[in-house]
């Protein structure tokens, strides 16, 4: 073998040796990208949105009913209906809290669900960073009377909320999963709001009284 072949052989191993490196360093970008962005998302925080879970580690009613005075509901019945919507709000103080930034409302189960009084909500990213309390609530509401709880709130559409609980969500990606609990969070009620001519009914029905009594 010359040795200009040999020479011309380790030209083109060098020419190879670039295009094969980079598929590799691709790879390596894209791990860091992913690990950074996970890293970054618990950075701000995370929730578990959710109170269909059996290892809750205190034991308490989280489930949510209906109250009075919602059209074809029992009071006291688990809320079923895709048409209701439930809202994560949270804030560093319990009287400023706000709609969890980017996260869209999650729907009650239908009504053949097995677990009624739930929904499936996901895990939700919190403008606060890991380790850091922050205050929580919650808001039910008729999705088919709006599209928020606020353009609902006021009116005569069935709504509710809970109290306002606190939660520290954890500062690892590694954490456990019951970590991310709302432990805080108990069970409230969806109620009605009867329309005005109700009220009207029930105050001339007072008043009637009020009259039949002055007579006697």
């Amino acid at each position: 073998m010359s040795i200009g072949h040999v020479t011309s052989q380790a030209t083109n191993l060098n020419q190879i040796k670039p295009q094969n490196k980079t598929p590799m360093l691709k790879q390596i970008a894209m791990a860091i990208l992913v690990a950074s962005s996970a890293v970054s998302a618990f950075a701000q925080g995370q929730v578990n949105f959710n109170n269909n879970i059996s290892d809750f580690a205190t034991v308490a009613d989280r489930f949510v009913y209906f109250g009075t005075g919602v059209a074809g509901h029992n009071a006291g019945d688990k809320v079923t209906g895709t048409n209701f919507k439930i809202q994560l709000y949270a804030g560093t103080a319990a009287d400023s809290l706000s709609v969890v930034p980017l996260s869209a409302a999650a729907s009650f189960r239908a009504a053949t669900t097995s677990f009624p009084g739930t929904w499936s909500g996901g895990s939700r990213t919190l403008a606060t960073p890991g380790g850091q309390q922050v205050f929580l609530q919650l808001k039910a509401w008729d999705g088919s009377a709006g599209a928020t709880y606020e353009s609902v709130a006021g009116t005569t559409a069935a709504s509710g909320f809970s109290s306002v609980f606190t939660y520290t969500p954890p500062t690892s990606p590694n954490a456990p999963a019951s970590d991310l609990y709302m432990e805080g969070f108990r069970t409230f009620n969806i109620v009605g709001v009867p329309e005005p001519s109700t009220f009207a009914l029930a105050g001339l029905g007072i008043l009637g009284l009020v009259m039949a009594r002055r007579r006697k």
